[in-house]
Parts: C-alpha cells; structure tokens; sequence
C-alpha cells in the first residue's frame, strides 16, 4: 500500500484573485440608457456586460463602474422608460422600482440607488420603495451642492434604511452613491463603513468644520485617510437607528432565522405538534444564533417558544405554532476613543 502521498496526489497552482472580496448583498441601479429593453431588471456579473447593453457613459454605465470596483461580484440594473431623456419623472421613477417588487420579497436584491440622480423628488421616490421593501439604499446630491444644499437634500429621505454620502469635489468622475452601496454589500452586515476604504478616483475633501456640520446632519462623506479614500461614518439618514450596520444585521439576522425554520421543515420527514416538535424549532433558532454569534454580529441571544397546553385548539388545528420569541444583543462598535495619556519626565 503506498503512502498518503502517492495515493492522494494534490496539484497546486497559484493564481491571481480577482480584487472582488466576499460580498454580503445583492445590489441594484436603477437609472437611464440607451438600452432597448425599458423596466425590466437584468442581472450582470461585470460592469462590461453593462457597458455593453447600457453604454460605458451613461447614467448606468458609470454607476456600474463603481459599484463593481468595490468587489461586488453581481449586479441588477433596470433602465428607466422615459418620456424626456435626462429628466425622469417622480412617476416614471417609481413605476421603474416597482419591478423589483418581486426580487426583494424573495430576497434576490439588498440595495438599490439612482444613477446620477439627486432630485429630492426622484429620491423620494426611492426612500418610500426601500422603506416598503426592507432593503438598504444610498444616495447623494448634485456636483457643487453646497453643505446646506446636502443637508436640505438629505432630510428628504430619513430613513432606517438610508445611507447618504456627500462629495467636495466638483467633477466627480465616479457615482458615489453607486460606490457607498457597493461598499456597503461588501462589508459584513453587521460592519461599520466608517472608515472603510472605497475604490475611487478623487483628491478634493470637506473641512474638517463641514465635515462635522455634515455628520451631525446625518450625512456621510468621503474623506481622505492614510491616502486612501474612505467613508467617514456609518449613519443612516435617520437618527433610529443612528448606524446603518444596525439596520443591516436586524434583516440578516431575520433572514437567518426564516431559513433555519425552513432549513428544519424541508430536513423533517414530519415536525410533531408535540413539545418534541416545539423544542426541534426552538433549536434550530439556537443553533443558527449561536452562528452568528460566533461570527461576531451579537453577545446574546435568547429562543423563547410556547408550552404546548397554552396552544390554543385552532392553532393546533391550522398547524399554525405562534408565541415563538426570539430577542438578541448586538455586538455594538467602538468608534471614538479617550485616552488618558501621562508623560514622565
């Protein structure tokens, strides 16, 4: 019999990885083209693909350039049906949303963002869509908006689900809305994008003062840190909650649970209405939070289900087990830091 090396024989290659990192969400543009077919979502693997279809220099090309260039590895895109080229009706906008209405419900798609659009109508338009569908979405202002102009854009669309990022430079080359949410699906959902490099070309940031006026005003921005460009913040455009990981986990960690509740039906040849039954539930939610407590996104968790005599007899009767809770602590971020620091001479 000859040795493991000579039985199990492994050839070895390194190869170049792409620049893409493990994404965690599927995102959406929604914007103008040229391209024929109008409403209707398309998924692509590469911002090329898009290119091809839509144009490298339109509204959704460019949006498709940066949001591949943060690692996404895929991508839908709906090309808006327009009356008026380059001025998109609020009406026209949300009939073009509304047929993603289906992949969000069956959770093909995690964020959505405007191509090159800052009207607060339009945008709007997009907040009320995102808020109904339960999917995160970003948005920024127009080149040479003032602080006050951002700040006045940015209250109309508060939202748990929003993540507004300004720009000082007045020609952007990139759509920063495009770069935040394809940043943000990279990232764990349950990461901060402060301070998380983005990949895009700019040189020109807010001072320090605007930066501040702009956090406190529920406004991200793109900074310049270690020449690197990054995100300074993580809020969410409304103050509940103040950070948009929150948002992000609380529908992961939902995601989760739905799964390993179906995970355990389509497993079970039979789940028993009995206590027996009840507890296989109740474990299957344990053993999915205790994966992601192990990955970091919570410190606690608690299952709570139902004893089987306070059932009533309809529920038993429709095969229907409610009174199931489930509550978990989230693992939190230290963003600032106070150091007391002594010298001794």
């Amino acid at each position: 019999m000859p040795d493991i090396g000579h039985a199990v024989t492994v050839n070895a290659a390194l190869v170049s990885t792409p620049t893409g990192v493990t994404d965690w969400g599927t995102p959406v543009i929604v914007g103008e083209s040229t391209f024929a077919t109008k409403n209707t979502p398309k998924l692509y693997y590469t911002a090329g693909a898009v290119h091809t279809d839509h144009g490298s220099t339109s509204d959704i090309g460019v949006a498709a350039t940066s949001i591949f260039a943060q690692g996404v590895r895929k991508c839908y895109v709906v090309s808006i049906k327009v009356v008026s080229a380059g001025a998109p009706t609020a009406e026209e906008i949300e009939t073009a949303l509304a047929t993603l209405t289906n992949y969000a419900t069956e959770y093909l798609i995690d964020g959505v963002c405007l191509a090159g659009i800052s009207d607060v109508d339009l945008l709007a338009k997009l907040k009320a869509f995102a808020d109904a569908n339960k999917i995160i979405f970003t948005a920024t202002h127009a080149p040479g908006d003032t602080v006050g102009d951002i700040l006045t854009i940015r209250s109309s669309v508060q939202s748990e689900n929003g993540y507004f990022v300004a720009y000082a430079d007045p020609e952007p080359v990139d759509d920063v809305a495009a770069v935040a949410l394809g940043r943000l699906l990279t990232l764990k959902p349950w990461v901060t994008p402060l301070w998380k490099p983005v990949v895009m070309d700019t040189n020109v940031f807010f001072s320090p003062t605007d930066l501040v006026t702009l956090e406190a005003g529920s406004v991200n921005a793109l900074i310049s840190l270690s020449g690197k460009v990054c995100l300074s913040n993580g809020l969410t455009t409304n103050s509940t909650p103040l950070y948009i990981d929150v948002t992000r986990a609380k529908y992961y960690i939902t995601r989760q649970c739905q799964l390993a509740v179906a995970n355990l039906r389509m497993q079970m040849e039979k789940i028993p209405y009995t206590q027996n039954g009840i507890d296989y539930v109740k474990g299957a939610l344990g053993a999915c939070l205790s994966d992601i407590q192990r990955a970091g996104a919570i410190t606690a968790f608690n299952v709570g289900v139902p004893a089987l005599e306070s059932i009533s007899e309809s529920d038993r009767a429709a095969r229907r087990l409610t009174g199931i809770t489930v509550s978990v602590v989230l693992a939190g971020e230290i963003h600032t830091f106070s150091i007391d620091l002594t010298v001794m001479m």
